[in-house]
């Protein structure tokens, strides 16, 4: 499958150009002229990487780079400057930019540092990186791939039943999502909207359609340190613990091993996003 590239810049002959040197490097590239259309098209595809221009109007680039960096804590972003804002962007190198490219840019030096750039994002993601992608069906719904970590080796049956147990609750932008509540059982999926997830008062992860929480309450029940808040109009999913636990009790006990191992493999995803996360936003606080 291609690796699929945003280029973010203003001047249309610079993405222009941008594109057509990467699709011929084979990449499949989108372009957006500001960062508004950039957030707006990462809501319906998902970016290996980014190439985004360090001064445009409206959204800078530095602003850009925190946006993306909070949709996609682990996206790999390439900064595009002119000599006079390169101190503009060694501040986004430091916020968690990959890398940046000085302006007018050079064919050779752009397919370079793509392609070390997706090598880089392919050793973040690690095996997991195909199961997380989003991609777009038939019907142009976006299917978000983070679910088949959770429900991997699973039949449709099987996945069916266990989604039956579920419940829905809506929550209004601002609202808190209460882990401790009983009724929630501390699992969920995001259907609609937003959510940050807080500890203390460090955001650690933004959740969005198909994104799970609360799995590790399975694995070893622990008092909670994350807090959950809708940043828009939220309907989740939720699962009673109890009720998982009888289904998978008359089911072949292979069956819950495979989900228990499924819950880890997510677990073990999301931990990896918040830590790389904690320190990009610490490395921000510094600027």
């Amino acid at each position: 499958m291609k690796k699929h590239l945003l280029i973010v810049d203003d001047e249309k002959h610079i993405r222009e150009l941008c594109k057509d040197i990467l699709e011929d490097e084979g990449y499949k590239v989108s372009i957006a002229e500001d960062g508004k259309s950039a957030l707006q098209k990462m809501d319906s595809d998902y970016f290996e990487l980014f190439v985004i221009d360090m001064i445009m109007p409206g959204m800078d680039g530095l602003e850009l780079l925190k946006k993306i960096k909070r949709k996609q804590p682990l996206a790999v972003v390439i900064i595009t400057t002119g000599f006079s804002s390169i101190e503009g962007a060694v501040k986004a190198v430091h916020a968690g930019a990959f890398q940046y490219l000085s302006k007018p840019l050079n064919a050779g030096e752009l397919v370079s540092t793509v392609q070390k750039g997706i090598a880089y994002s392919e050793h973040l993601y690690g095996p997991l990186n195909k199961a997380i992608r989003s991609e777009k069906i038939s019907n142009n719904v976006v299917k978000t791939k983070h679910l088949d970590i959770i429900f991997n080796n699973f039949s449709i049956e099987e996945r069916d039943q266990l989604l039956s147990l579920s419940k829905t609750m809506n929550f209004n932008t601002g609202e808190y999502i209460v882990m401790d509540n009983k009724k929630l059982k501390k699992f969920l999926i995001i259907e609609s909207g937003n959510i940050s997830v807080w500890s203390d008062d460090t955001s650690v992860d933004y959740l969005s359609k198909g994104d799970c929480w609360g799995e590790e309450e399975f694995l070893l029940p622990s008092e909670t340190f994350t807090t959950l808040k809708a940043e828009t109009p939220v309907l989740i999913t939720y699962f009673i613990k109890d009720e998982i636990i009888e289904y998978f009790n008359s089911k072949d006990k292979n069956l819950y091993d495979i989900f228990y191992q499924n819950l880890t493999n997510s677990v073990y995803f999301k931990w990896r996003k918040a830590i790389q996360r904690i320190v990009m936003l610490k490395m921000v606080s510094r600027i």
